[in-house]
């Protein structure tokens, strides 16, 4: 009277058993992507939650090992093909901009004049310092602004590719009052209005960033 439960029990487990997705290794050498930003990357593709059969993903310096379906690791293979190549350097043009109430305009900010006075509520605005310098995808750089005796650091990473590329900033301002941090996501070519990062003697101070790629050597 047992044994059918029992070839029941038996069918049952082997059944669940056979539902389990069958899981591969893949290691993928990272050319040109960080070790984080490649793991950012691959993250979603892998369920670290499935039941029985968990992915699990690996990163160390120059390779990314996954454990997953074959189909999910098809998929990083085309994503990581598409994000893990080389990118131009990308130009950060960062202004720092008095603004008082003076009621004074300067013709170095006009791109960003309009929207600050949308922002903010002061009369006048000038360009007090200015920095510019290149970075790498997935790399930082950083200047001293001379006259203020600020310090400017920043960070990037790149999505897409040409004039519809966005990039991810980190930055951060310090100053001898002054500690400034904020991310922030542009489009290539635009200008983004960081925010009011302190006072000098002569009024507030509003931070501006412009990423650009940068052209090749002719």
């Amino acid at each position: 009277m047992t044994r059918p439960f029992a070839m029941l029990l038996v069918v049952f487990a082997f059944a669940c058993n056979g539902s389990r997705p069958r899981l591969e290794t893949q290691t993928f050498a990272l050319h040109y992507l960080g070790n984080q930003r490649a793991r950012e990357l691959v993250d979603p593709y892998v369920y670290h939650d499935r039941v029985g059969a968990p992915g699990v993903v690996s990163v160390t310096d120059g390779a990314l090992t996954v454990r997953e379906t074959r189909d999910n690791l098809e998929r990083i293979a085309g994503m990581l093909a598409q994000f893990d190549r080389p990118h131009k350097p990308i130009r950060l043009t960062f202004h720092l901009i008095q603004a008082d109430g003076a009621g004074t305009t300067d013709s170095a900010i006009a791109d960003v004049e309009a929207v600050l006075r949308r922002l903010f509520r002061y009369r006048g605005y000038r360009l007090v310092e200015e920095g510019i310098f290149s970075v790498n995808d997935g790399e930082s750089a950083q200047q001293r602004l001379g006259a203020t005796g600020h310090n400017i650091s920043a960070g990037v990473h790149v999505s897409g590719a040409g004039d519809s590329a966005t990039v991810e900033i980190f930055v951060h301002l310090t100053g001898r009052d002054t500690e400034f941090r904020t991310q922030v996501g542009v489009p290539i070519g635009k200008t983004a209005v960081l925010g009011n990062v302190g006072q000098d003697p002569k009024g507030t101070l509003i931070l501006t960033v412009k990423p650009e790629l940068v052209s090749a050597s002719p």
